[in-house]
């Protein structure tokens, strides 16, 4: 197992070098719980050391513009940075706001996107501190960044979150706190909401961010994946089938060309316990 991963890290670096042509006005983004780096243990596939190739892998394949991570401690996303160099990244530790705990990171293509501001906010009642909201298990964050597109010239809102996995008045509350965001942003601004929310398709949380955004699996022209399920245990329980809980949300002005659950497997490995979604937007409609 372990030569399988040596060499699939072998054939992922001469990957690097190559670049996609996404078409001027068209932006890739990506929404990826890439899995903590300290919740597996060693001697397993599961462990970041030997995974983090085949998601190197996986994100150099895919080349979006733009991904948003969860459950990504800083370690992790420097390792994946050092594998794709055409990235760069903004990431806050949740437990203290600057390098503990685990992050809402966000990478982008600097040869792409240019970096307008980014901050890092809490799920709680009081987003501007390191806080726990409501019954969240967990401290939780949102990532709340801002890009200008430099092909297109177009400028845009970036955000990505990881809601908590228990409290559901943290669920709801953290679906209305982002909803909330987004109404207060200049009117007709182009924003792209990604996360893991821990939520299923039709809860109230759910519902609750689609009266203010639309979400990119029902209104793309184009699905390129049959199973819509993101979330795979790592395959661990073959009798709780998978779930949808992570999702890829545009703002009413943004059409959305394609969207993806991309669930591959690397000799039966999986890359996280989770799947890659990944969403083609038109950031700017052909002139007439």
């Amino acid at each position: 197992m372990k030569l399988i991963l040596v060499i699939l890290s072998l054939l992922a670096m001469p990957l690097l070098a190559e670049a996609s042509t996404q078409p001027a006005a068209m932006l890739k983004v990506m929404s990826y719980n890439i899995r903590c780096g300290l919740c597996e243990a060693e001697g397993t596939p599961q462990y970041w050391p030997e995974r983090k190739f085949l998601l190197a892998h996986l994100i150099q394949t895919q080349q979006p513009d733009l991904i948003g991570l969860q459950e990504a401690e800083l370690f992790q996303v420097a390792d994946l940075v050092a594998m794709l160099p055409q990235y760069q990244w903004f990431g806050e530790g949740r437990d203290d706001g600057k390098t503990k705990g685990e992050s809402t990171a966000v990478l982008y293509r600097k040869d792409r996107l240019q970096l307008l501001s980014a901050k890092t906010l809490w799920l709680s009642e009081t987003p501007l501190q390191v806080s726990r909201g409501w019954d969240a298990h967990l401290n939780r964050t949102f990532t709340k960044t801002q890009f200008k597109h430099l092909a297109s010239g177009q400028s845009f809102y970036f955000i990505n979150t990881h809601f908590d996995h228990q409290g559901a008045k943290a669920q709801l509350q953290s679906a209305l706190l982002l909803k909330t965001e987004v109404e207060q942003l200049p009117a007709n601004s182009k924003v792209v909401l990604t996360g893991d929310f821990n939520t299923k398709p039709g809860s109230a949380p759910y519902l609750a961010l689609s009266k203010a955004m639309l979400d990119s699996a029902l209104v793309a022209k184009e699905k390129l994946s049959k199973d819509s399920g993101t979330f795979n245990g790592f395959g661990r329980d073959p009798l709780n089938p998978s779930q949808t809980i992570d999702f890829i949300f545009v703002s009413k002005n943004l059409p959305v060309q394609s969207y993806q659950v991309d669930n591959r497997r690397y000799n039966g490995l999986y890359p996280s316990d989770h799947e890659a979604v990944v969403a083609v937007i038109e950031l700017q409609l052909p002139s007439k």
